[in-house]
């Protein structure tokens, strides 16, 4: 069955045909057609997804949610994400321009033809024409939250609650010898307090939740270590689950590319995720530092005058008004330094948090360059230097040909600052931190076909060193060990162990604490004693139905809580644990990561200094009875007495809510994604990371959102899987279609030529010119 329609703005007729999944397989002679066609078939999918994120990034929220969300519009305007948007895509080159002018107007194109969603008739609302600079605004504020803004702020509120001697015995940076991506193998504490309520009031609308430790897995192994002889790709996405999923399937085809992928709603090209018949690509986030925060001072004179060296300046000043739906308008002061825009505090209180991002740069336009040209990439080498130009967010992009090599390189722009601070703002009127140049490109990590036969990124450390300095805190490294051992293992490779790695739930962690429990001396406390021998039995695989899980998920809570409660006192404990600001979980973790580093096994750089190792390993082997006992009362208060009758998936699962649920009465229309329960831990490949609050279900906040295993024998036998579907409209049938597939570790095909899809699919649409 096909639809025909005639429209301004195409040369050429445009073919939207739809698999079965509903993903759109877009046909175009000329490449101008092609952004056509993509534009449109995502408005027709994620219409209402861009046009909230729209909204979040220019602070136009309140508008169609009311005044329940003043916060976060106040913030995002702060931000000015507008500005540096629409200054973005003036600077454009004609032919990136060009791209988002297409893109544009396929979108508006659908809406001119009636495309919608169900919210907007929940909401009484019509959507606005769609602009070429919303494209940008909407990819910065996916963004802008994953750097280390909600990381200082959060370091900042635990040393002013726990003073300096406890802060120093915090330690969230990696471990050394950690598994490497590259071979080889007063005043200023109320404005900080300030930031972290304004993050708090406004996470779930402006996405600090979702963004806050983005994650991912991403390997490619060549075509010498594959069974059969071609390179193969493999990647899973790690974020909080949004409701519709953040990643959008696509297959866009045209006289100079065609290309299979996965973006953002509202985003022209395949940024992150993507194969054509010649290359593929994927990426992780590299949690680099590319966000500093400035404590300004303000004279509290009504000036914006702010203090600076060798003398104070005016800060760049003006008000914008907030709209809201109940017909409420508020003024926002809108205020930048040289250090950047004040996101935090005001200069009416004499203080505020300015915020610096290589993402707001006068440089920043030069990221969205690499969006075409890395599709005309025929090997590995052509796709890496494409890359060139990328600035944020600073990714792990490894990539993988046909010719059978494999590559990696650190992609980004990092500064460079007078010295790499110390995780914490700093003071905006001193020499530290501040900002004198950017790492160039030649001098970021890269590597092509190294020796191993693969290349792996989880997140973990870059580089062995800091030359160019990239962070000095990355996630915690069990998850990296465990992939690099099962890669060194299993050569030579085929596609289908690429897909069951992917699904690997083993904690690597779990089996080094097995080996110290075995170990320990006899214990005192009959519940320590039950927890030590149901987890001595255990193999350490975190699957669904495992008793043994469920008390290892507890016995992590109650260790950090013996280890970290005593340090920090209850009071800060408590909201450390409580989830109010995300990246509080994070820190938990990591320091977690480096204090047991040493204890399980991990290895050190030969000169490290073995008395730090040894007082490491007695401290945290002095609180493991208490905390197995604590971990089998808090299993048998929530699973009860009956052990057979544990199962860790029963307390481990996602569920997720639709933006509206809680805004709208949805009449009747579910919303929401039904919980789903799952294996795996931070730890394992199948990434399912929770919070620390003990006695609280073990709710999911980032898990795989895209999984992708490319064959570079033949990338049109591909497959992917998003949780959720294409569409983002509850109403449709394609809403939550892939969820169970995804629950099962299946993928669907991403790629069918024009003329089995001719052959097979019952809907396709056909564009014309008027």
């Amino acid at each position: 069955m096909s639809d025909r329609l005639r429209v301004v703005g195409v040369e050429e007729a445009v073919e939207i045909f739809r698999d079965g999944y509903g993903i759109p397989h877009i046909f175009a002679q000329g490449e101008g057609d092609a952004w056509f066609g993509l534009g449109y078939a995502c408005a027709q999918d994620r219409i209402f997804q861009m046009d909230f994120d729209r909204r979040r990034a220019t602070g136009r929220l309140g508008e169609v949610l009311g005044v329940s969300v003043r916060s976060s519009d106040l913030l995002a305007r702060k931000l000015r994400l507008t500005d540096s948007a629409t200054r973005d895509y003036e600077k454009l080159s004609t032919d990136t321009k060009w791209m988002f002018d297409s893109y544009a107007a396929g979108v508006n194109a659908a809406l001119t033809n009636g495309v919608g969603s169900t919210e907007f008739d929940l909401l009484g609302i019509d959507v606005e024409p769609w602009l070429p600079w919303h494209s940008i605004a909407v990819f910065k504020i996916r963004h802008v939250l994953m750097g280390m803004w909600q990381h200082k702020l959060a370091n900042a509120i635990v040393l002013n609650k726990v003073g300096v001697d406890v802060f120093r015995r915090l330690d969230d940076s990696s471990p050394l010898g950690s598994t490497l991506s590259v071979p080889p193998l007063g005043r200023l504490s109320e404005v900080v307090s300030t930031g972290v309520s304004d993050i708090e009031r406004t996470a779930q609308y402006l996405g600090f939740v979702s963004e806050v430790e983005p994650g991912s897995n991403a390997w490619v192994v060549s075509a010498r270590s594959c069974s059969h002889g071609h390179a193969i790709l493999s990647n899973d996405s790690h974020r909080a689950l949004d409701v519709p999923n953040v990643y959008w399937q696509a297959h866009l085809s045209c006289n100079v590319f065609d290309v299979f992928g996965a973006t953002f709603a509202g985003v022209p090209g395949f940024p992150h995720f993507g194969f054509s018949r010649d290359v593929s690509w994927a990426i992780t986030h590299g949690g680099a530092d590319t966000q500093d925060l400035y404590v300004e001072e303000f004279v509290e004179d009504g000036s914006g005058s702010y203090r600076s060296v060798p003398q104070s300046k005016l800060a760049n000043r003006y008000v914008e008004n907030v709209y809201f739906k109940d017909g409420a308008t508020e003024e926002v002061e809108v205020c930048s330094t040289d250090n950047g825009s004040l996101v935090h505090g005001s200069p009416s209180i004499g203080w505020g948090l300015a915020l610096r991002w290589t993402g707001t740069e006068s440089y920043a336009h030069e990221g969205f360059e690499v969006l075409r040209s890395m599709l005309f990439a025929k090997t590995v080498t052509e796709l890496l230097d494409s890359q060139s130009k990328w600035v944020d967010p600073v990714n792990n992009f490894v990539a993988a040909d046909r010719l059978g090599s494999i590559g990696y390189m650190t992609r980004g722009r990092l500064p460079i600052r007078s010295d790499s601070g110390l995780g914490l703002p700093t003071l905006g009127w001193s020499l530290h931190s501040k900002w004198t140049g950017t790492v160039s490109s030649s001098e970021m990590p890269r590597c092509e076909n190294p020796q191993a036969g693969f290349i792996m990124t989880a997140n973990n450390v870059i580089i062995d060193g800091d030359k160019p300095y990239i962070s000095a805190s990355f996630a915690d490294p069990f998850r990296a060990e465990r992939l690099r051992q099962r890669l060194v293992e299993s050569q030579p490779y085929s596609f289908s162990d690429m897909e069951r790695l992917q699904a690997d739930v083993t904690s690597l962690a779990a089996q080094r604490w097995i080996d110290v429990l075995r170990s320990l001396e006899p214990l005192a406390s009959n519940d320590a004693k039950r927890a030590r021998e149901l987890l001595i039995d255990w193999d350490g695989v975190l699957s669904k139905e495992s008793a043994a899980a469920l008390l290892y998920g507890c016995f992590r809570r109650t260790l950090a809580d013996a280890l970290y409660r005593p340090l920090l006192g209850d009071r800060t404990w408590l909201w450390m644990v409580s989830g109010e600001l995300s990246s509080t979980g994070t820190l938990i973790r990591r320091w977690l990561a480096n204090d047991v580093w040493d204890l399980l096994g991990g290895e050190r750089p030969e000169d490290y200094d073995q008395a730090k190792v040894e007082l490491a390993k007695r401290r945290v082997l002095a609180v493991v009875p208490m905390a197995l006992e604590m971990a089998f009362q808090d299993a048998v208060h929530m699973a009860g007495e009956d052990v057979s009758k544990w199962r860790w998936g029963k307390f481990h699962y996602v569920s997720s809510s639709h933006p509206l649920t809680f805004s709208v009465d949805s009449e009747g229309l579910n919303l929401d994604f039904p919980k789903v329960e799952l294996g795996g831990d931070s730890d394992t490949i199948q990434a399912a990371s929770y919070g620390w609050k003990r006695r609280s279900d073990f709710s999911v906040s980032g898990l795989s959102v895209f999984r992708q295993v490319v064959d570079m024998r033949d990338p049109t036998l591909s497959r992917s899987i998003v949780p959720g579907g294409v569409s983002g409209d509850p109403a449709s049938p394609n809403y939550i279609d892939q969820l169970e597939l995804w629950a099962n570790h299946q993928r669907v095909n991403s790629w069918f030529d024009k003329e089995t899809l001719s052959q097979s699919v019952a809907r396709v649409l056909v564009i014309d010119k008027l």
